[in-house]
Formats: structure tokens, C-alpha cells, sequence
């Protein structure tokens, strides 16, 4: 787990692929200088870096709705006043099924743009 400085809400970016994390990063940055990022290379890793957050804006899980809800990593980022974001090939495939549980968080889909990426950071209040 690695955590940039800065002053702003804390973003999560739970990615395996480094340049995949390093992109949402780059993005997260531009869009809210002041964020402070926490990367972390999995799920599990993900709920230990939440744990240790008192509060989060934004996560960036890459894992499927079923994953997420058997660590119940969704009530912890809940708890912390945190939003969602899954992506990845179990969240991109429960999202095509068209089933209820692929659909309870927003997901990131490939090939995702900087674009994408602003649009939900700009549905999570700042301040």
C-alpha cells in the first residue's frame, strides 16, 4: 500500500496492473490537486488501506460486485462516506449480465478515457 501527500479527500485505487493504477492516479491529480491517493494492489489490500482511512471521497476497485460484497469492502468505503467505482473484467462482465448485483456500483469500462474518469470524479462533493 503507498499513500501520496496532500491535503484534500483521500482517493483509493485498488488496481493491480501498475500502469492502469498510475493512470487513475494521473488523472485523480489533475482533476483535485490536493487529493491524497492510497494505492493498494488488490482487495484485501484495498480493505486494510480503508481501514485505515478515517474518511474517503472515491474508490477504484478492480473487482467484481461479488468480490467486493463477500469482504463487504462496500460498507467499509460506505462508512467512511466513500463511493464506489468498480473495474475490471468481473465487474465489466456482471455489469453486460444485466443482473441486479451487476449493476449496484458504477463501473469503469474498457478502454476507459481521462474523460470518464473526471465525470465520476465530479459527482463526489468536495470540500
Amino acid at each position: 500500500m503507498k499513500a501520496s501527500t496532500g491535503t484534500g479527500g483521500i482517493y483509493l485505487i485498488a488496481v493491480e496492473d501498475f500502469v492502469v493504477a498510475q493512470d487513475l492516479s494521473d488523472t485523480v491529480r489533475e482533476a483535485v490537486p490536493a487529493a491524497v491517493i492510497v494505492t493498494a494492489p488488490d482487495c484485501a489490500a484495498a480493505l486494510a488501506a480503508v481501514a485505515d482511512q478515517p474518511h474517503l471521497a472515491l474508490a477504484f476497485v478492480e473487482a467484481g460486485p461479488d468480490r467486493v460484497a463477500k469482504l463487504r469492502l462496500d460498507e467499509a468505503i460506505r462508512a467512511r462516506g466513500g463511493r464506489l467505482v468498480l473495474l475490471g473484467g468481473e465487474a465489466e462482465d456482471a455489469w453486460d449480465s444485466g443482473a441486479a448485483t451487476g449493476r449496484l456500483w458504477p463501473v469503469l469500462i474498457r478502454p476507459f478515457s481521462s474523460q470518464a474518469v473526471r465525470s465520476l470524479l465530479r459527482a463526489v462533493p468536495q470540500g
